[in-house]
């Protein structure tokens, strides 16, 4: 019995040393836009420790379909814990856009992700806000977002189905985001009018980019409920990217689950797809060739001796723990001010592993600057 209370006092000390701790939050914002007559429900997701990390900028992925809720809580749990690398600690904000569901309403999802047609002939009126769902999101959403929120400037978009189809339409025609993965979208809809969009996009410039794109058994088996019709387009994008040269910091890929159908391939494209992204994005490869003046401070109180900040590129001495040495301004305060390509990552040492320097108001792990708008920091121990 005398072991009995110091175990419930340890349990006790873990729980509420745990529970002290800042969770992840998901907010939800009813949007209101000028393009539509209608409130439109937003999910935010924000990473644990968002609010103490007040240094840290974070890439942000727009989830669409997530009035199915599966969808939204997918993505930002495996970005989080299924699909990190050991090496890889980068956390995301995850926006969930919904998209009305009641089909006797005027307006529905696939008004949200169809343009008016050029060839087909439509007699369903569920299609032509595209453009007017993309202004919103463009001017009101990724407004509100990168101004309300600490975001790095880079931008995922994720779909399924005609979302999958909305995202590749908004990245080739629009530039709408940076990168985007596509499961299972309609390339054949309106005479093959995605799989051209993407296949005549310019690739040719600096900017690095990922885009993934992945098919169930969609038109194998009419039995299942797509018509073969659905697999012509897909055939023809994958035959192009197989066949095409692309730029050396630039990802277009494909992938085939034959064994999955248009639902149940949601979870393992997911899998593959965030866990390439997440490679991607630590890839110091797909740095922006630009270079950016940066300035560094640390304070450190109880620190004694030099100070080094090593990290991704040779301007940061490429991981070597006796780095790049900061100035000391005096006994609590370190600083150097250097011209970085984005996203810099980084640690603080003190000559070896063994005495890197953690910090309290930022991410765990690697150290990240992103966003141009944000390069100077002031990092506390």
């Amino acid at each position: 019995m005398k072991h009995i209370m110091p175990i419930i006092a340890l349990i006790l000390v873990t729980f509420f040393g745990a529970s002290a701790q800042e969770l992840a939050k998901v907010e939800v914002v009813d949007f209101e836009s000028k393009h539509f007559s209608f409130k439109r429900p937003i999910l935010i997701y924000t990473p644990q420790n968002y609010d103490e990390s007040t240094e840290s900028d974070y890439d942000v992925v727009y989830v669409f379909d997530a009035q199915d809720r599966a969808h939204f809580d997918e993505v930002q749990s495996l970005l989080h814990y299924g699909v990190q690398l050991p090496r890889n600690d980068r956390r995301y904000i995850v926006v969930g856009v919904t998209s009305p569901t009641l089909w006797d309403l005027d307006h529905c999802r696939n008004n949200d992700f169809l343009p008016v047609p050029e060839y087909q002939k439509m007699t369903t009126p569920y299609y032509g806000s595209a453009d007017k769902f993309k202004k919103f999101i463009k001017e009101e959403l990724m407004t509100y977002i990168d101004t309300n929120y600490r975001t790095s400037g880079h931008t995922l978009g994720i779909g399924h189905s005609l979302g999958a189809s909305f995202v590749i339409d908004a990245v080739a025609k629009d530039n709408l985001f940076d990168d985007c993965i596509a499961i299972s979208p309609n390339l054949g809809w309106d005479n093959d009018r995605f799989a051209k969009e993407l296949m005549n996009m310019n690739f040719s410039s600096d900017k690095p980019r990922f885009i993934y794109i992945t098919m169930g058994n969609e038109g194998l088996n009419e039995e299942d409920g797509f018509p073969v019709s659905w697999r012509p387009g897909w055939e023809k994008v994958k035959n192009f990217i197989t066949n095409q040269t692309f730029p050396e910091n630039v990802i277009v890929r494909t992938a085939d689950f034959p064994e999955y159908s248009h639902n149940s391939v949601v979870l393992p494209a997911h899998l593959l797809t965030l866990r390439e992204y997440a490679d991607y994005r630590y890839s110091p490869a797909f740095n922006g060739s630009a270079t950016y003046p940066v300035h560094i401070e640390l304070t450190c109180e109880g620190i004694e001796g030099d100070v080094y900040i090593t990290g991704n590129q040779s301007a940061l001495a490429d991981w070597n723990p006796e780095g790049v040495k900061m100035t000391k301004i005096n006994d609590t305060t370190r600083a150097i001010d250097l011209n970085l390509q984005l996203p810099a990552e980084f640690k603080f040492t003190q000559g070896d592993w063994d005495s890197a320097i953690g910090i309290s108001n930022g991410d765990s792990g690697n150290i990240r600057i992103s966003s141009p708008e944000r390069t100077s920091k002031h990092y506390t121990l």
